[in-house]
């Protein structure tokens, strides 16, 4: 198994943390633009890590990455990287507004991105790793995608990492385990599940999963022949996270 990691806080007691990372694995750099992101990763190029880029927004901007974001944060961060002679490894995070409601009565922001971010991921999509709810219906599928935060391995070549983080969402697990199962039928090796979470994010509440219970789901991930999870996230990094990584890791 592959095992990789978010990191939505790239301070350097965080990063320090990637020195217990002793197989290749991509982490994924949350940073509000392109130069930001070069700057955080500059120090660490000699590792065995593969930097990706995960573009975050403004809180006031939306945060997260929908068409119900501003449309100068979305217009800003397509350019950006529409410029690159070589394109990175792209995390586009592609969560609701849930934090900022408001943000859905702008329907203005939601029928002017909607078609610049699929024309992005036709333009883009092997070069981006979507991480999107871990949903899987005929009702809810269709649902996501006309919101714009579920995209398509088929149709645009990109990876999905679902969001499994069982210590946010007990009473449920079951019934995401059956999703992601049906998921990754459909997907394949374009399926990653995100796995936490073992430390705080930007909602400051998340509850934290305990090394037994993290070997608990990397077993199941095993179990359903997932060969790629990523971690929410490096800084939360212990010995004893560790220990329990190294038991499922392809050190290759």
């Amino acid at each position: 198994m592959r095992i990789h990691f978010f990191e939505e806080f790239p301070h350097k007691r965080n990063l320090e943390k990637l020195r217990m990372v002793t197989w290749p694995a991509i982490v994924y750099i949350a940073a509000e633009n392109l130069p930001n992101f070069y700057k955080i990763i500059k120090p660490y190029h000699q590792m065995r890590i593969t930097f990706g880029y995960w573009p975050i927004l403004k809180k006031e901007e939306g945060y997260w990455l929908s068409p119900f974001s501003k449309k100068k944060a979305i217009k800003r961060i397509i350019l950006e990287i529409g410029k690159q002679h070589k394109i990175p490894l792209i995390m586009w995070d592609a969560e609701l507004p849930l934090r900022h409601p408001w943000l859905f009565f702008r329907l203005d922001f939601f029928f002017t991105n909607r078609p610049h971010i699929k024309r992005f991921f036709k333009n883009y999509g092997p070069f981006i790793a979507t991480s999107e709810y871990p949903l899987k219906s005929r009702v809810t599928g269709f649902f996501l995608r006309c919101l714009g935060v579920s995209f398509s391995p088929q149709k645009y070549g990109n990876k999905k990492i679902v969001m499994y983080y069982s210590s946010m969402h007990y009473g449920i697990n079951s019934l995401l385990l059956k999703n992601i199962k049906k998921l990754h039928e459909q997907h394949g090796k374009n399926l990653m599940v995100g796995l936490g979470t073992i430390a705080h994010g930007i909602l400051k509440w998340e509850p934290i999963l305990y090394p037994d219970d993290l070997r608990k789901d990397l077993l199941q991930m095993k179990k359903l022949g997932i060969e790629e999870v990523v971690i929410f996230r490096l800084g939360g990094l212990n010995k004893e996270y560790v220990k329990v990584l190294k038991e499922f890791v392809d050190d290759k």
